[in-house]
């Protein structure tokens, strides 16, 4: 059996992991990216940034994923880091890698952080079709310098319509460079991704992809994360694959300090900037407001479906910004798609 776990109902317990984008600027234009365009208003600024990081353990946050845009291009945003560290939590970067060199690597080493790479797909030119001329060396010559330094490091492809072929190549890159993990993430259509509609995979090019590299990882004893598509745990059997839920107990916050539903999304309410707790009081109040009556589960296909406490309906992002309809299942979910030919 796939290794899944639900996380409960944690609707109104601590935010234990605290998504953050640091900024929207990037240096880079992929065609499928969900935050391009969608904040213009003024970033958190080096204060700000500092009294969100020292209230979030008091909170209860254990962990801080710093991403953007390009975490890098925020010129504070180590000083941030360590900040947060001498508070106690641990952390992670989302990166291009395209800033990444040994000066960079040496300061993620002290700070005890796991980098997150993006490449989406072993060939160059697939993935620079996707990201721009040039990403698919440069995200190469990063983790090369991240392993030199014993920086711990994944590999996050976006599954999209062009790379969907390429998920066990994936997963043998991984392994080959020295990633910890492969990580697949079907694209969800927000920000630039939604002008580039022609990216979205199906349903059954999802399952394919994650299917090659379930065979990979069990040929090779790899490891294999899938994020934001719980309903893969109903495909795949290995132990080695680990579906992570569509967890609750998640504060995203956007560059300008708003906390949001999803960070794919711009449904938000409370800001860091009036404290964190107010924030998250704020934010709680107006999620169960939102999503009180979401039940996509206790309706067909789901409510037949042998994962159905688990994926609760899949992702709710995917089916708003696919359907329109936040009380919708996943519209990705090959079980649902099938229901509805």
């Amino acid at each position: 059996m796939v290794a899944y776990r639900r996380l409960g109902s944690i609707m109104h317990e601590a935010p234990s992991l605290v998504i953050w984008l640091c900024t929207a600027k990037c240096n880079m234009a992929c065609r499928h990216c969900y935050v391009r365009g969608r904040f213009r208003g003024p970033e958190l600024s080096t204060e700000e940034a500092l009294r969100m990081v020292r209230e979030l353990p008091e909170l209860g946050t254990v962990h801080l994923a710093i991403t953007g845009g390009e975490p890098f291009i925020r010129p504070d945003i180590i000083d941030i880091a360590r900040e947060a560290v001498e508070y106690g939590l641990s952390i992670s970067f989302n990166t291009n890698g395209s800033l990444i060199n040994d000066e960079l690597a040496r300061e993620l080493r002290k700070l005890g952080a796991r980098a997150f790479i993006s490449l989406d797909g072993a060939d160059r030119e697939v993935c620079d079709a996707i990201r721009g001329p040039g990403a698919w060396q440069k995200a190469l010559k990063a983790l090369s310098v991240l392993r030199s330094y014993g920086v711990e490091f994944s590999i996050v492809m976006t599954i999209t319509s062009l790379n969907y072929k390429l998920g066990r190549k994936h997963v043998l890159l991984c392994e080959a460079v020295g990633a910890w993990e492969a990580v697949f993430l079907p694209l969800i259509p927000s920000g630039l991704a939604s002008s580039n509609y022609e990216l979205m995979p199906s349903p059954s090019q999802v399952v394919s992809c994650l299917k090659a590299a379930e065979e990979a990882a069990e040929e090779i004893g790899y490891h294999v994360s899938v994020w934001c598509a719980p309903f893969a745990a109903r495909a795949l059997s290995s132990k080695r694959i680990y579906v992570a839920p569509c967890s609750e107990g998640v504060m995203d916050i956007s560059p300008e300090g708003d906390l949001l539903l999803c960070d794919t999304l711009d449904l938000r309410a409370g800001n860091v900037k009036a404290g964190v707790a107010r924030a998250w009081e704020e934010f709680l109040a107006f999620k169960d407001r939102l999503l009180s009556s979401r039940r996509p589960w206790a309706m067909e296909p789901c409510s037949s479906c042998p994962i159905a406490s688990f994926c609760e309906g899949g992702c709710l992002a995917r089916a708003y910004l696919m359907k329109g309809d936040i009380m919708a299942p996943d519209p990705l979910c090959p079980y649902v798609a099938s229901e509805h030919r």
